[in-house]
């Protein structure tokens, strides 16, 4: 046997009160260059004092009641007085069975040699004073943040998939769910290309670059929300989608444009933990595991136990089993009244920061709970405790400043024509363009997080200005939208291929929704394009809502097979099949939707 394992399970006996009998065979183990030069092992050549020691903290460990969760006990480390880099912690039951090194690779990030991130195995090493009441904690999780918010770097990179991303690439993936469109498609290619492009600029330059933010104009259903939904699922960057409706001009009830910025910091922040978590996952999976085992089998259970119960509890064996654990405290907890946004107290943002006071050093609780959800909770917890240090807010607010991508809707709503005989809209409409000017052209705007400057961040706005015209806004807000994008209103070649072309078109999701209770939905090539030509026809006879007409078509379409889908795929198999078959021609599409173009036909004699 190796003297690592064989060292785990002397060292196990001596946690459990055989100090005596291997502290010999421990002195033989480890390397001489391991022990310290001013104490010896207990039961080794002078070491009758440290002998005592250990004895005496080995009874005291066995003798010890539960610790809260991450607590250290005061004898955990029995390293301190061994051999540097050795240690064992009751948070961590089942890995305290490895030496601390091998601990700290697992929890552990890699870093340069003799950097912050180094693990304490390697710094205890060097010598006995790297020896201290931590050794046992180095298998903890905060050593990754600790480790990463310390070097000189940002704290999480985006990945390299964002360099394949070229404005190509980027029109290519919108195609897949937008038909057409193809100026507004590359405008916003090249602009989110631009967002990659300048992070690779060296020196003053970079600061000097300002986004090109941009204005889609069109018909309302021709693409532009669709536009923003897919691009915020392509960029790994902060992106959030606002109605310019929510907001009012500063000093009227309502929402004033700085929470547009608030809400892009709330979503780095998420952007961030999530990408954290990954890095974390392997960790906060390992601690949660170690305490489960320890409340299933106790803490001092041998190695061949702990080893069976660990395959049944990755196997998921376990999971309906009840386990004592402590459970630290709910998220959002313990903030008291710190942290308003700008000094000024909300009434939700007190109700929210008196809940927090009340729960403020409140420990955690122990709790009966079945193993699934014990393992839920505590990698939950264990992953929001990494998360929660300063170095993630940090980053948060770099990665809005630099990558942060705001899509502001129905901009046209906050404009009134010129033309008009009165004015209408809000009267607060026009304050709230004026508050736009300064968010879009670069300031800073305080947040609870901190303050963030919004000079680089790329705002595309769209409407479609029935009412009004592009011109209808303040010049200066016109200037602060450059790059102008119209698209154009569909046509019937165009719903046609919407329904086709996509990859979950509208189409194939009835298909999908109705063959789960046994029935084949099948259109034919002339039952597509009859509905295309339907849509197009109430557009023109009707409002023009664009291709949110189909949708209305479709489902007059099939609403007698998907209310009778149930009754029908009965039938059938009373008739020896087992799926229902059902076809769509061009004759059934003119027939479900005759009665709603009769309707709007009429409509026009009205008065």
């Amino acid at each position: 046997m190796s003297p690592e394992p064989r060292l785990a399970r002397l060292c196990l006996d001596a946690m459990t009160g055989r100090s005596k009998q291997c502290a010999s065979a421990i002195s033989a183990l480890l390397p001489h260059s391991l022990l310290p030069s001013s104490t010896s092992l207990p039961g080794s050549q002078g070491g009758h004092a440290g002998a005592m020691a250990s004895s005496k903290c080995s009874t005291a460990t066995a003798q010890a009641t539960p610790r809260t969760w991450g607590q250290q006990s005061p004898c955990a480390s029995f390293g301190d007085r061994a051999a540097p880099g050795w240690g064992f912690s009751h948070a961590h039951k089942p890995s305290s069975l490895l030496p601390m090194h091998l601990q700290t690779r697992v929890y552990s990030t890699p870093s340069a040699p003799g950097g912050s991130g180094s693990d304490s195995g390697s710094a205890g090493a060097s010598g006995p004073s790297s020896t201290s009441s931590g050794a046992g904690q180095a298998g903890s999780v905060a050593s990754t943040s600790s480790a990463a918010s310390t070097a000189g770097a940002p704290l999480l990179r985006p990945g390299e998939a964002l360099a394949k991303l070229t404005p190509a690439a980027v029109v290519e993936r919108l195609d897949r769910f937008i038909i057409g469109q193809g100026d507004a498609k590359k405008a916003v290619a090249v602009a989110f290309r631009n967002r990659w492009r300048r992070q690779r600029v060296a020196g003053e330059l970079r600061e000097e670059i300002t986004p090109k933010n941009i204005l889609m104009i069109g018909p309302t259903g021709c693409g532009k929300t669709e536009i923003a939904r897919r691009l915020a699922k392509l960029a790994d960057a902060p992106f959030i989608k606002v109605e310019a409706t929510k907001y009012t001009e500063l000093g009227y009830v309502g929402r004033d444009v700085d929470d547009i910025v608030k809400d892009l910091v709330e979503a780095a922040i998420g952007l961030v933990k999530s990408r954290l978590r990954e890095r974390v996952a392997a960790a906060t999976a390992e601690k949660a595991e170690a305490v489960i085992l320890a409340g299933l089998v106790g803490e001092h259970a041998g190695r061949e136990i702990l080893d069976t119960f660990r395959e049944l509890y990755r196997s998921g064996a376990l999971d309906e089993r009840q386990v004592e654990v402590e459970v630290p405290p709910g998220e959002g907890k313990g903030k008291g009244l710190g942290g308003l946004d700008g000094g000024v107290m909300s009434l939700e943002s007190m109700m929210r920061s008196l809940n927090g006071g009340q729960a403020k050093g409140k420990g955690a609780e122990r709790r009966k709970m079945r193993v699934a959800e014990a393992r839920q909770r505590l990698e939950e917890a264990e992953a929001e405790r990494v998360m929660s240090s300063e170095a993630v807010t940090r980053e948060a607010i770099r990665t809005a400043e630099q990558d942060g991508i705001v899509f502001i809707d129905e901009i046209d709503k906050i404009v009134n024509s010129r033309n008009s005989p009165w004015r209408t809209g809000d009267p607060s409409s026009q304050g709230v363009q004026r508050d736009l000017l300064p968010i879009i052209e670069g300031s800073a705007v305080q947040t609870k997080h901190g303050t963030v400057n919004t000079d680089h961040i790329l705002f595309i706005c769209s409407g479609a200005f029935h009412s009004a015209k592009p011109s209808d806004m303040l010049a200066e807000l016109q200037g602060r939208l450059p790059i102008r994008v119209e698209l154009k209103a569909l046509t019937q070649d165009d719903f046609y291929r919407i329904l086709t072309e996509p990859q979950y078109n509208l189409i194939k999701q009835q298909q999908m929704l109705l063959a789960t209770e046994g029935v084949d939905l099948h259109f034919t090539d002339a039952a597509v394009r009859e509905v295309a030509r339907l849509a197009e026809a109430l557009n023109r006879a009707t409002e023009n809502i664009g291709a949110r007409r189909l949708a209305a078509v479709l489902e007059r379409v099939v609403e007698s097979v998907s209310f009778g889908a149930p009754e029908l795929v009965k039938q059938a198999r009373a008739e020896g099949r087992e799926r229902y078959a059902c076809v769509v021609d061009k004759e059934h599409v003119s027939e479900r939707v005759a009665v709603v173009m009769q309707r709007q036909d009429l409509s026009k004699w009205i008065i």
